[in-house]
């Protein structure tokens, strides 16, 4: 066996080209490779999200229930929610709320009443239709109605949730202000045109996650969804809080 020491220079220069050719090689072969999945991955984020937008086009009303958990890191808490949510496009809904019970909010098309009788006991928020709270209370319509141009798309993986098979879509605006969070992540149902959760942090960090337990595309909702009675000897406010 030749001793590697002596190896003439001319023979060291060439077992050296060979490895780094094998190099070479074995990168052109990963590296394309790598970038060709990855970009599957957010093909795959696209076209979920492009399903769902599309049923949702032609969704008129919705019914599903809902579990929620809101996390502020401000204040250090999260506060946990369930209940009935109910949709009649373009600017109806309701959200009954089950825990804690009692608890409303509702959107007539022309005002948002916010009754929540387990925080602020006697008051009903009456506010304009187009309130920021209104905003909130129609999630969906601020992550399926916007034009999909306004956001930049990432995820697709695989992300089972409770046994169902859901692909993981990152939303994030291209623009400050277009919508009413920095991010959101849908996971989109892999069989049913549907999103089964959500998740959307706000500028401060607050941390909105919903899953959707039950879906109902153009559901019979009752005639009464939409409407709202003060309860007797409860005050009615048209100021948010702290505002003059």
């Amino acid at each position: 066996m030749t001793n590697p020491s002596r190896l003439s220079a001319s023979a060291r220069f060439a077992s050296g080209r060979v490895a780094a050719t094998l190099t070479a090689a074995a990168l052109s072969v990963v590296t394309p490779v790598w970038m060709s999945l990855a970009a599957q991955t957010v093909a795959d984020a696209e076209a979920a999200y492009a399903r769902v937008t599309k049923s949702w086009s032609s969704t008129t009303t919705l019914r599903a229930d809902f579990d929620q958990t809101i996390t502020n890191p401000i204040l250090g808490r999260t506060v946990a929610s369930r209940g009935l949510f109910m949709q009649q496009r373009p600017n109806r809904v309701s959200i009954r709320f089950t825990e804690p019970a009692g608890d409303r909010i509702v959107g007539d098309g022309k005002h948002l009443w916010v009754y929540l009788p387990s925080s602020s006991p006697g008051q009903v928020l009456k506010l304009p239709a187009d309130a920021d709270g209104a905003i909130v209370a129609d999630l969906l319509g601020q992550l399926l109605d916007t034009p999909r141009r306004a956001f930049t798309i990432t995820g697709g993986e695989q992300a089972p949730i409770d046994g169902r098979a859901t692909r993981r879509v990152q939303l994030v605006p291209k623009s400050a202000g277009t919508v009413p969070f920095s991010k959101a992540v849908l996971w989109i149902d892999d069989r049913e045109p549907r999103p089964v959760r959500v998740q959307v942090l706000d500028s401060q960090g607050v941390d909105r996650t919903i899953t959707l337990t039950s879906w109902a595309p153009n559901a019979s909702l009752p005639k009464d969804a939409f409407a709202f009675i003060t309860p007797k000897g409860v005050k009615v406010s048209t100021k948010l809080p702290g505002s003059r």
